[in-house]
C-alpha cells in the first residue's frame, strides 16, 4: 500500500471515528438524562400518578424525543438554521461548490449533454412561433455550452446571480 493510500485510509478511519463518537455521545447523553431523572422523578411519579420506574423512563424518553424533534423542526422551519449553515460552509469552502465530483462529471457527460442535444433536435423539428422557438433554442444552447465547458474545465462556475442553497 502506498503512502498516499495509507493517508487516505487513516483519514477515512478518523472520519468514521468522529461520526461514531458524535452519535454515541448523543445516545449516552439521552440515556444519562433518562437514568438520572428516572431515579429523581421515579418516586414522585410513583406516589402521585402510580407510575413504575419503567413508565417514568418511557415518559422521559418521549419527552426527550419531543424536545429533540421540536428543536430540529424549530431550527429548520422557523429560523432556517440549516440553509444558513450550508451557505456559510460553501462560502468559506469554494471548492465544495465549483469542483465536480466524478459522479457529477460522468452524469454531465453521459446524461445531461445527450438529453440537451436531443431536446434541441426535437425543438428544431417542432413548428411553433419563431420568436418563442428561437428563445428556447438560445436557452438550450446556453445550457449546453455551460455543461460542455464544465466538462472541459472539470468545475462548475457559479454565476453571481445564482443562489447555490
Amino acid at each position: 500500500m502506498t503512502a498516499e493510500r495509507q493517508k487516505i485510509r487513516a483519514a477515512e478511519w478518523l472520519y468514521r471515528w468522529s461520526l461514531s463518537s458524535g452519535i454515541i455521545g448523543i445516545v449516552f447523553t439521552i440515556l444519562s438524562f433518562m437514568g438520572v431523572f428516572t431515579l429523581i422523578l421515579g418516586p414522585i411519579f410513583t406516589e402521585r400518578f402510580g407510575f413504575t420506574f419503567l413508565q417514568t423512563a418511557s415518559v422521559l424518553f418521549l419527552f426527550v424525543l419531543a424536545v429533540i424533534v421540536g428543536f430540529g423542526v424549530y431550527l429548520d422551519k422557523v429560523i432556517h438554521f440549516w440553509s444558513a449553515q450550508a451557505t456559510v460552509a460553501t462560502t468559506r469552502n469554494p471548492y465544495l461548490v465549483s469542483a465536480l465530483y466524478q459522479k457529477e462529471l460522468l452524469s454531465l457527460v453521459y446524461i445531461q449533454v445527450p438529453v440537451l442535444k436531443s431536446l434541441r433536435a426535437l425543438l428544431e423539428a417542432q413548428t411553433m412561433d419563431g420568436r418563442k422557438k428561437e428563445a428556447f433554442l438560445a436557452e438550450l444552447d446556453h445550457s449546453l455550452a455551460k455543461v460542455q465547458q464544465s466538462i472541459q474545465d472539470r468545475s462548475w462556475p457559479i454565476e453571481p446571480h445564482e443562489r447555490v442553497y
